[in-house]
């Protein structure tokens, strides 16, 4: 694998991953904070079983990404009573 697709990875495919887990997590389980440990805690363990600790970062920016798409979802859901 080239160089850069590490980065291309942790910059946009990652992120991108959470933030779309968020919106389906939501859908399906319903729970706002369910998710988002779901999220945190299978990062987590990515973290140090394939990466390093220096991706600790990226678990914290990408539990946030997909509590963004799962409050995304939750207030359209609430708002239109779905």
């Amino acid at each position: 694998m080239k160089p850069g697709f590490e980065m291309a990875y942790v910059l946009y495919i990652f992120p991108l991953l959470s933030f779309v887990f968020g919106v389906v997590g939501q859908l399906l389980i319903k729970n706002l904070y369910i998710v988002t440990i779901i999220t945190f805690v299978v990062w987590l363990v990515l973290t140090f079983t394939v990466f390093n600790e220096s991706f600790l970062i990226w678990v914290f920016v990408n539990t946030s990404l997909s509590l963004v798409g799962s409050g995304i979802i939750y207030f359209l859901k609430e708002r239109t009573k779905i």
